[in-house]
Order: C-alpha cells, then sequence, then structure tokens
C-alpha cells in the first residue's frame, strides 16, 4: 500500500474514534457524577518494506478526567455529594458478591424500602440498604443514614454508605459505565471519604469544550480524506506512466 495512503488511513480511523469519545461526553453532559472520557494516542512505526519512514499513531483505550464536577444544592435529604476523593458502592451484577462504584448520589427508596441507584441497590457497610418506615431521613457527612420514626421519637441509625477512596488511577470504567476496581477486587470501606447531603456532583463535562473539539476533529477527518484521495490519484497516474 502507498505509505502516505496508509498513514492517512490510520489518522482518519483515529479522528473516528476520537469523535466517538466526544460524542460520548456530550451525551453524558446532564448525567450526574459522570467523568469526562479522554482519548489518547501515540506514534508507531509503520512495519514493512517500504514503510520504514512511514510514522502514524496508534489509539490506546480512554481513560477518565477525575476532576470533579460543579455542585448542585437540591435540598433533598437522599441526594448526596461526596467531598473530594471517593466513591459510592453499589450492587453489581453477580449481586453482593460484585460492586460497582459511582460519584453518583441521587439515591431514591423503592417500594420495599431499598436505598437504591437506578435500578441498583446501595451497597452500606453491611451489605445493601433497607430503610423502615419514616418520619425523616438523615445522612451525615460520615455517611451515617439515620431515621426518625413515624409519629417521631428518638433518632436511629439505619447503616453507613460505604464509601472507598483506592485512587482515582485504581479505576476504570466497565461495560455499564460505572467504575470497578482495576483488579477486580471488592474495595474496603474508607472513613475518611465525607460526603454532603442535599447536593449532588454534576456531569463535569464541558459541552462548549467538547464542541469544539469535534469541530476541529470533523476538520481533521476531511484533511485526511483529502490526503487519501491525493493519495490515490497519484498512484494512478503512476500506474497510467508505467503502462505508457
Amino acid at each position: 500500500m502507498n505509505p502516505i495512503l496508509f498513514t492517512a488511513a490510520k489518522g482518519a480511523e483515529r479522528v473516528m474514534l476520537a469523535q466517538e469519545v466526544r460524542a460520548n461526553n456530550l451525551a453524558q453532559a446532564n448525567t450526574v457524577g459522570f467523568k469526562a472520557l479522554m482519548e489518547h494516542s501515540s506514534p508507531m512505526a509503520v512495519e514493512g518494506s517500504g514503510f520504514q519512514s512511514s510514522v502514524t499513531t496508534r489509539t490506546n483505550s480512554a481513560s477518565n478526567n477525575f476532576a470533579s464536577g460543579a455542585e448542585i444544592r437540591t435540598d433533598r435529604a437522599l441526594d448526596v455529594q461526596i467531598s473530594g476523593n471517593g466513591f459510592f458502592a453499589v450492587q453489581g451484577n453477580q449481586g453482593e458478591a460484585e460492586e460497582l462504584y459511582t460519584r453518583a448520589g441521587n439515591f431514591r427508596l423503592d417500594a420495599d424500602g431499598n436505598l437504591m441507584l437506578g435500578e441498583r441497590q446501595v451497597m452500606g457497610e453491611g451489605g445493601v440498604i433497607n430503610v423502615p418506615e419514616f418520619e425523616s431521613i438523615n445522612i451525615a457527612k460520615d455517611g451515617v443514614l439515620s431515621i426518625t420514626p413515624p409519629g417521631g421519637g428518638a433518632e436511629m441509625q439505619i447503616e453507613t454508605l460505604k464509601l472507598v477512596n483506592p485512587g482515582n488511577q485504581q479505576m476504570t470504567l466497565d461495560s455499564t459505565g460505572l467504575f470497578v476496581s482495576k483488579q477486580g477486587d471488592v474495595l474496603a470501606f474508607d472513613p475518611n471519604v465525607e460526603v454532603r447531603s442535599g447536593y449532588l456532583e454534576s456531569s463535569n463535562v464541558s459541552s462548549l469544550e467538547e464542541l469544539i473539539s469535534v469541530m476541529s476533529l470533523t476538520r481533521q477527518y476531511e484533511m485526511q480524506v483529502k490526503v487519501m484521495a491525493s493519495a490515490s490519484e497519484i498512484d494512478q497516474m503512476s500506474n497510467r506512466l508505467l503502462k505508457s
């Protein structure tokens, strides 16, 4: 293959993958606790006869930007924001034997009193959290969930949210869009992680920056396509000259 054509084709492929990442970020711009994806590429020498001086790019796995999103005040007792680093734990696909981790704290109670994030049960230190009937509910900064029984009375501690903080570099996204430990293990509770009830953390995606990136990538793709077309024309001209 023409080295110029090959290099341009690989460049176009990289741009398309980058566009997928940016499109996903834009789609998640309003998702609570979402961490923007970042694409990575590195130079790669092209092997083979006639390619000794050619260099293209290798697209590496996308990683996450763990910068904090903006705080959103809701004054809702079951909306919880992590202060600083850390993650909430929710039940994985294999029950309590597996955990997934997230920065999203927009919790709810289902009809059975289970504390839920979407359709997943929220984990406490002692397992999934079930809340009995209550008059009022409170989540303290250490993650302790307490209720006032119906009709009043002394406040009762129900459970403590399972909060973990293994370090952002130890976490990776899985197919559910939630985080897992890179080692695949269930992480230990960290008593140093603090939360704030009545607030949520927004997505850290900047829609404006993502749109600018998409437009830039579109121009890059168009340039790569033009280079491929030019390389193809040069090949055709060379073939005609050789045949004449």
